[in-house]
């Protein structure tokens, strides 16, 4: 039925509502008011034939417009068969607080305006966002304060170089911050001088935030054994060290073994000028750039099974000269009768495998095997070292 039906009037306020035009026409200071919805007309056939009903629908707009303070306005036009009638041209809601009632919206405009107000005089370069995302503001209100303390520190202590818990705010917890990453992003990135962020670093995951605001966080770290003990450093042999500490380590070794499983790198035998670094996985790409990876021959030990060879595509993609080994076709056919298999295969053919490991691999994604590093007999990897 062509006159709209109260259901269908509420439909199409509260889409208004949602496309945030109060707001923006407030912040804009835009007069929106009075604001005119304008009405269908019945066809003259429908009119005819459904008199009763549009009837109907007219005498209930109009029962509810004293209700919730709209106003109908009406036209006249001329029926070959009914004659003259009178049809709701538009509904008119004359004030913004006519439609807020309606909508029961009412004290929600109202916060949002107290929370622009306060927002807007602190930091005018947030209007646009405002305009953009009118109610986020309103989705935060509960913490609105604390957003705002938070984003004064940092005007006030460009890059502080240190841990989020460190940050001296009174009223606010690291938890708090950690938990308000996101829309925190949001706001500094339009508050703060190019000179107080890394623009370059975007995105959250891998302490996104804290590099892209001068923050310390909890490095990732490395751990190896030196499989030389003449390279011992004061007797040590197992050590983990945080990847910026590793890049400034010189051990003058020749031989880098990288390895899966964590036992296999604590039981891995002794070797001349050489470590094994293990219990990587896919995590692999922190060994990128490190100057004594690039000084040394390489070798790479993964799990027999797609995303084994995935992590040794990644890291032949740092270190091209990296030798796999145990991951051939031998080991497998030897190793078969251990072998389980893979939930879930790599889909995607890794980019820098070599024309027999890509063999290996894509009989690995045809038959979902896997043959795990650890069942693999640990004569075999000592057969193999001697040979080297």
């Amino acid at each position: 039925m062509p006159i709209i039906s109260s259901k269908e009037l509420r439909n199409r306020v509260e889409k208004l509502w949602q496309q945030g035009k109060l707001h923006k026409a407030w912040l804009n200071n835009e007069a929106l008011f009075p604001l005119i919805l304008n009405l269908p007309t019945p066809p003259a056939s429908e009119l005819l034939h459904q008199f009763s009903s549009i009837q109907s629908a007219i005498s209930v707009l109009k029962q509810e417009s004293l209700k919730h303070g709209y106003t109908l306005t009406y036209k006249t036009i001329n029926h070959q068969k009914l004659g003259t009638q009178t049809l709701p041209d538009t509904i008119v809601f004359e004030q913004e607080q006519d439609l807020l009632r309606y909508l029961n919206k009412n004290a929600e405009f109202i916060l949002f305006k107290q929370l622009c107000d306060v927002t807007l005089n602190q930091y005018p370069s947030l209007h646009s966002w405002i305009m953009r995302y009118p109610f986020k503001i309103t989705e935060f209100s509960d913490v609105w304060q604390h957003l705002l303390t938070i984003c004064a520190y940092f005007i006030a202590h460009p890059l502080p170089n240190c841990y989020i818990r460190q940050l001296d705010i009174q009223g606010i917890d690291s938890k708090f911050i950690e938990s308000h990453k996101a829309i925190l992003t949001e706001l500094l990135d339009i508050i703060l001088p190019e000179t107080a962020r890394f623009a370059t670093i975007t995105g959250l995951a891998n302490h996104g935030f804290e590099r892209r605001y001068g923050l310390r966080y909890d490095l990732p770290t490395c751990r190896f054994r030196i499989l030389d003990t003449r390279l011992a450093l004061d007797g040590l042999t197992d050590l983990t060290v945080t990847i910026p500490e590793l890049k400034i380590l010189n051990l003058n070794i020749k031989t880098v073994f990288i390895v899966e499983n964590k036992i296999t790198g604590l039981a891995f035998p002794e070797f001349p000028d050489a470590i094994v670094i293990f219990g990587l996985g896919y995590s692999v790409d922190i060994l990128a750039d490190i100057p004594m990876l690039k000084n040394a021959t390489v070798y790479y030990w993964g799990d027999l099974d797609t995303h084994g060879f995935a992590i040794l595509s990644r890291l032949r993609g740092y270190y091209p000269n990296t030798i796999s080994f145990l991951m051939d076709e031998q080991t497998l056919k030897k190793f078969r009768y251990l072998s389980g298999t893979e939930s879930k295969t790599v889909e995607t053919i890794p980019d820098y495998l070599k024309p027999e490991e890509l063999s290996v691999f894509l009989h690995l994604k045809n038959t979902s095997l896997r043959l795990e590093q650890e069942r693999i007999s640990f004569k075999v990897l000592h057969e193999y070292l001697n040979k080297l």
